[in-house]
């Protein structure tokens, strides 16, 4: 079975050779060295929105900032996933985080580390909400169509020696029927011979020199 993920979709809308390549020929692309720190602050950060999940109120550095509560029996630590057997392929991924709105609607949150302040949201940040709010609905999880993204941008350092983060908090508004269509149609890529090198992907431009002699 083909298992998809929003991340995995969002590579096939950047250039559909290298998800080809990625999918069926498990073929990366050269990696760099990042930064680990994202990580370590998603971990810190899910473990406190947690504490306040049990306490069944939102957590005081978000409190004001976006609806509802946090939602009190989070499934399967977020994961979530979409089937088709027909097929033979599904999508999967991990919440972040899901809000309660009340009268049974549920809104997608995902956490964000920046270094300064976005202007607008990302094309793939977009995406990957539309993904979540795609599966929310997948499974039997209403939605109003939108979602949210939290940025934690380091400020200064405290007195006390202690980081301190502007948090941002914004609403945006998801497309689960665009997630839902881009997923089939990069099944259909998957069951097609390789595609064309991208004209702007710079990892294809980059493979091609390579069979320069």
């Amino acid at each position: 079975m083909l298992k998809l993920s929003p991340s995995s979709l969002n590579l096939f809308l950047e250039c559909p050779r290298c998800f080809w390549l990625y999918i069926n020929k498990n073929i990366k692309r050269p990696s760099i060295p990042v930064a680990t720190i994202t990580t370590g602050l998603d971990r810190v950060v899910k473990a406190h929105f947690d504490t306040y999940r049990i306490k069944n109120e939102l957590p005081s550095i978000v409190k004001g900032k976006i609806p509802g509560k946090l939602m009190r029996n989070f499934p399967n630590k977020g994961w979530l996933e979409f089937v088709d057997y027909k097929i033979n392929a599904k999508l999967g991924g991990y919440l972040d985080e899901c809000l309660d709105l009340g009268d049974n609607f549920f809104a997608a949150l995902d956490h964000k580390t920046r270094g300064t302040p976005p202007k607008e949201t990302h094309s793939a940040h977009q995406f990957q909400m539309d993904a979540y709010t795609f599966l929310l609905e997948e499974n039997k999880f209403p939605t109003k169509r939108t979602a949210y993204l939290i940025y934690y941008i380091p400020k200064e350092v405290s007195t006390g020696n202690s980081i301190e983060f502007d948090v941002i908090a914004s609403e945006l508004k998801a497309d689960p029927e665009k997630a839902k269509k881009i997923f089939y149609a990069a099944v259909a890529e998957l069951k097609k011979p390789i595609p064309a090198s991208g004209n702007t992907c710079a990892f294809c431009q980059w493979a091609t020199t390579l069979n320069i002699k």
